[in-house]
């Protein structure tokens, strides 16, 4: 009988065009899916090449850092070289260039990023003979106010290492103190005015000058 066929395909019918439609959602989900994995994908390589761009930025860009501090190491350098020859040219041609003795050629004073806290180099330069050999200590001393009072600190109350002296020994030149971040901590409250310098030998002064507090210079 056609009509009993057709009441049975019902159902039938309605399950398959089910499926197609379920088919069809699920094709649709997946592909949505395909995109947004893509997309994901092309976000994450493209934050991949930033990346590797920042690193080649951040390279770069230390490098030129790097490139800089030994420029200004390199200047520094020549110019303590050129302060040197000065002090030969000086020395030579004073009135006492035969008398034995020293002399202060430079003093360099740079403040850091703390405050309170400076870096500091004393360029001292024989006059005589050049056959001797200077051997004696050198003496620091800040002089200044506190409050309502005038103090002065040496050098062992200015350094965590409570240095009470720079030594010296050289025949022409000798820059002080050898190392380059030698530092002067200063007492709270302090207000330097000028530095005393002495250099002492055989128990003797035998120089002593006092320079203002300038800063030469600033470095972080």
């Amino acid at each position: 009988m056609p009509w009993l066929a057709l009441l049975l395909g019902l159902p039938l019918c309605g399950w398959l065009g089910w499926m197609a439609a379920m088919t069809s959602s699920q094709m649709g989900d997946y592909q949505r899916l395909r995109e947004e994995r893509a997309g994901i994908q092309a976000e994450l390589e493209q934050t991949r090449l930033r990346d590797q761009q920042l690193e080649v930025d951040l390279m770069v860009a230390q490098q030129a850092l790097a490139d800089s501090q030994a420029a200004v190491a390199e200047l520094e350098q020549q110019l303590f070289r050129l302060q040197q020859d000065l002090a030969q040219y000086q020395g030579a041609l004073a009135p006492n260039a035969m008398a034995h003795g020293v002399r202060i050629q430079a003093f360099e004073l740079q403040r850091t990023d703390i405050v309170g806290i400076f870096r500091y180099k004393v360029m001292v330069s024989r006059v005589g003979s050049e056959s001797d050999t200077v051997q004696a200590r050198l003496l620091l001393t800040l002089q200044g106010r506190q409050g309502d009072e005038e103090v002065s600190y040496p050098l062992e109350e200015l350094t965590s290492s409570r240095t009470q002296y720079l030594p010296l020994n050289f025949r022409y030149f000798q820059v002080v103190p050898g190392n380059d971040d030698a530092e002067l901590v200063l007492p709270l409250g302090f207000e330097p005015e000028q530095i005393e310098l002495k250099v002492e030998h055989d128990g003797k002064i035998v120089l002593e000058q006092t320079l203002k507090w300038t800063e030469t210079g600033v470095r972080s």
